[in-house]
């Protein structure tokens, strides 16, 4: 069998699975979910705790119990998130990812294999991705709300807007990107198609309120329309004909699953604040960085 470690939000999950969901038809075996990450509830250094998130959408995978999980996660999972960190970096498993680089080796590691990585590249699940959309549809009905707003954003030439900030705020893994990339964004969105009107998604969407004006219509997406564990948003961006994004994995599948052929796609030229991190395997080469 294959078997994911999830670790991360929503957007992270979502890559954790693709690769193993790959590796899964590549070599026919069932495809089992580690949440034993997922579990810890003790704050750690720049480690936002986190929930199973995959459970709002059709997947093919199963939770796999405690018992299977290899014994050195099972041994490390109380140590500290820096100690746990190296050990993990210093093992030689064709299953641990060592850089944010696509990796060709992990795709041969065979019927059995322990996966541990963010793994967010779409190089990962490529010749899969109509599998890969059918498993991200969503399991569960959205209220008449969700769906309303839904059908306004499919019916103009509407533009997603996302906001990053929450955990982001003070890390220095990441980076905000601010309004300053959001003004060029929406210049060169506005050479490339028609703006009908724009929607601003955020986990801070009063600090959006606040701070942001855009020449066009707009509305700020708020809690309303999250669903149970933000779904609601994921699904409306995917609604969303095109797409100014900052360096966040949510909004990357939300522009990712909308099904505009002609979507454009704005991204922040650095996805990482640490430039030997920045590589172009997350970016899809019909998107725009700047």
């Amino acid at each position: 069998m294959i078997i994911v470690r999830l670790k991360g939000g929503m957007g992270n999950q979502m890559f954790q699975y693709t690769l193993g969901r790959a590796l899964s038809l590549k070599y026919n075996v069932p495809l089992k979910l580690d949440l034993s990450f997922l579990s810890i509830t003790t704050p750690r250094l720049n480690l936002t705790l986190r929930n199973y998130d995959l459970d709002v959408f059709n997947i093919k995978a199963d939770i796999v119990p405690l018992r299977n999980i290899c014994f050195t996660d099972r041994l490390f999972k109380g140590l500290s998130g820096k100690i746990f960190e190296s050990l993990r970096l210093l093992s030689f498993s064709k299953g641990v990812e060592h850089s944010f680089c696509f990796n060709p080796y992990v795709l041969n590691i065979g019927p059995n294999g322990y996966l541990d990585g963010y793994w967010q590249s779409p190089k990962y699940f490529e010749g899969i991705e109509d599998i890969i959309r059918e498993d991200f549809t969503f399991k569960n009905k959205f209220s008449d709300k969700i769906i309303k707003l839904g059908e306004e954003i499919k019916s103009c030439n509407s533009l997603c807007v996302h906001v990053r900030r929450g955990d982001y705020v003070g890390n220095k893994n990441h980076e905000i990107v601010g309004k300053e990339y959001y003004n060029k964004a929406i210049e060169k969105m506005k050479t490339l198609t028609k703006i009908d009107k724009i929607y601003v998604f955020s986990d801070d969407i009063k600090w959006c309120e606040e701070n942001m004006n855009f020449e066009f219509p707009t509305m700020f997406v708020n809690k309303q329309y999250t669903g149970e564990k933000n779904e609601g948003h994921l699904f409306l961006m995917t609604q969303c004909k095109n797409f100014i994004i900052p360096n966040s994995t949510f909004s990357w599948w939300g522009a990712w699953l909308s099904d505009n052929k002609n979507k454009v796609v704005i991204v922040p030229k650095k996805w990482f604040p640490f430039m030997i991190f920045n590589k172009d395997d997350i970016v899809l080469k019909e998107w725009i960085r700047i």
